[in-house]
């Protein structure tokens, strides 16, 4: 498999790297988890290094967390990234007042999180277009996922963006599968 390193016309899209660790933990505790610690940070920071290695000699797709840099100034203004992505799509089939089919299929799923300075700037969905091409044209993906609450809606606007298709779960099961942007390959 290839290593993601990708430029659009504003960004950069490279692997972390150890001299990234504070603002990946800007980050995290601006997107994720205001309670995250540095120590925290830095045990992620060193998995995730190893994860783009250890991923390329098992000859798996590169799976991971990437940094978003803006061209310009060289700074690290977020992360995009695949995972493996699990989706019961039997939730968004089931009749109300009937138990949902909540068997899984594995997905690419797509991820995104910005500085809040720089969110509202099309970055994401620069960012997300970048990693969907690389998903389709050299991993020759069927499928891209995005998941996100009920409330986000900047996500459900990058999803739309993107050309996704969003779907609602109408129950409360399982618990982080709210909605979900589906994009399938042509």
């Amino acid at each position: 498999m290839t290593r993601i390193h990708l430029e659009t016309p504003r960004l950069l899209i490279r692997e972390y790297t150890d001299s990234d660790i504070a603002t990946h933990h800007r980050l995290t505790q601006a997107a994720f988890d205001p309670t995250a610690t540095h120590e925290q940070s830095e045990a992620w920071m060193a998995w995730t290094v190893r994860n783009y290695r250890m991923l390329e000699s098992l000859h798996q797709p590169p799976y991971g967390d990437y940094a978003i840099v803006l061209n310009m100034t060289g700074v690290v203004m977020g992360g995009v990234g695949l995972v493996p992505s699990i989706v019961p799509w039997g939730v968004f089939d089931a009749a109300p007042g009937q138990s949902p089919d909540l068997r899984v299929s594995p997905e690419f799923g797509l991820f995104w999180a910005l500085l809040p300075e720089y969110r509202g700037q099309g970055y994401a969905t620069e960012a997300g277009k970048a990693i969907i091409d690389y998903a389709f044209n050299i991993l020759y993906a069927r499928r891209i996922v995005a998941t996100t609450e009920h409330d986000n809606h900047a996500s459900m606007r990058v999803m739309e963006k993107l050309g996704m298709t969003l779907q609602r779960n109408p129950g409360t099961e399982p618990f982080w599968l709210q909605v979900v942007g589906v994009l399938e390959a042509e």
